[in-house]
C-alpha cells in the first residue's frame, strides 16, 4: 500500500470514527450537553462529505474548506470554555475567570497577526489572489495556538488542584488537550518541512483516530454520575489543603467581581 493510499484509508477511518462517536452521544442522550463537540465533529465531518472528489485547486474545494476550518476554529473555542466551565462548575468564579482568560488570549493573538500582516503583503509581495489564504492561515494558527496554551495551563491546573469532575468531562479534556496540541505541533512541523507532508498528513490522521477511539471506548451514558478527581489523589492531606485553597481562590474572585 502506498502513502497515499494510507492517507486516503486513514482519513475514510476518521469520518468513520466520527459519525460513531456522534451516533454514540445522540444514544447516550449526551449531544445536548455536549453540543460544541458535536459541533465541531459535524463540521470536520461535512468538511470531508462536500469536499470528496473536488480538485485540491478548485473554487468548490476551497471554499469548502475555508468555511470548514473557520467553523472549526470557532467550535474548538466554543468547546474549550464549555470543558472549562464543566469542570470548575462547583467554582463559578474560578470558571468565569478562565473564560475571560481565553478570551483574552484570542484577541491578543488576533490584533498581534492583524499588526505582523499589516506590513507584510508590502515587504513580500503578496498578490491579492494569494493573500487571502495567507491571512486566513495567520489568524487561524494564532487562535489555535493559544487555545493550545490556555489547556496547557488549564491542564497543569486540573492536575495539581483536586478538582472534582465527571467521568466524561475528564475524558473529553484530556482527549481534547490530546487533540488540540499534536495538531499545533504537526502543523508547525509541516511548515518547517513541506517535503514531508504525506508523511505528517498520514501521523495526523492516525493521531486524530487514535482520540475517536479512546473517546468512543471511555465515553459512557453513566459517565455523568460517575465523579473522578483530578489532582493529588497520591496525597489526600495535601489534597485537602489545596481543596481549602481552591476555595479561598474562588471567594476572592467573587468578591472581586462583585
Amino acid at each position: 500500500m502506498s502513502l497515499a493510499d494510507f492517507v486516503g484509508w486513514s482519513g475514510y477511518a476518521t469520518s468513520v470514527a466520527q459519525a460513531a462517536l456522534l451516533a454514540e452521544l445522540a444514544w447516550f442522550g449526551l449531544a445536548q450537553r455536549y453540543i460544541w463537540l458535536v459541533a465541531f465533529l459535524l463540521s470536520d465531518l461535512l468538511q470531508v462529505i462536500l469536499a470528496a472528489g473536488a480538485s485540491s485547486r478548485s473554487l468548490r474545494y476551497a471554499y469548502v474548506y475555508f468555511a470548514g476550518q473557520a467553523a472549526k476554529s470557532i467550535f474548538a473555542v466554543a468547546l474549550s470554555i464549555q470543558l472549562w466551565q464543566l469542570a470548575l462548575a462547583a467554582y463559578p468564579a474560578l470558571a468565569r475567570f478562565g473564560r475571560r482568560v481565553l478570551i483574552y488570549l484570542l484577541t491578543a493573538s488576533v490584533l498581534v497577526a492583524a499588526a505582523g500582516l499589516a506590513l507584510e503583503p508590502a515587504r513580500s509581495g503578496i498578490h491579492s489572489f494569494t493573500a487571502f489564504p495567507h491571512y486566513f492561515n495567520a489568524f487561524e494558527g494564532a487562535m489555535e495556538l493559544m487555545v493550545v496554551v490556555f489547556w496547557i495551563a488549564a491542564a497543569a491546573f486540573l492536575l495539581w488542584y483536586p478538582v472534582e469532575v465527571s467521568r466524561n468531562v475528564a475524558v473529553f479534556i484530556g482527549g481534547f488537550v490530546f487533540y488540540a496540541l499534536q495538531r499545533r505541533v504537526l502543523l508547525f512541523l509541516l511548515n518547517a518541512y513541506p517535503e514531508s507532508s504525506g508523511v505528517l498528513s498520514a501521523v495526523t490522521l492516525i493521531f486524530q483516530l487514535s482520540c475517536l477511539i479512546f473517546w468512543i471506548a471511555t465515553v459512557r451514558r453513566n459517565g455523568e454520575a460517575l465523579k473522578t478527581v483530578t489532582g493529588h489523589r497520591w496525597n489526600p492531606a495535601e489534597a485537602k489543603r489545596l481543596l481549602r485553597q481552591l476555595d479561598e481562590i474562588n471567594e476572592r474572585l467573587q468578591q472581586m467581581a462583585r
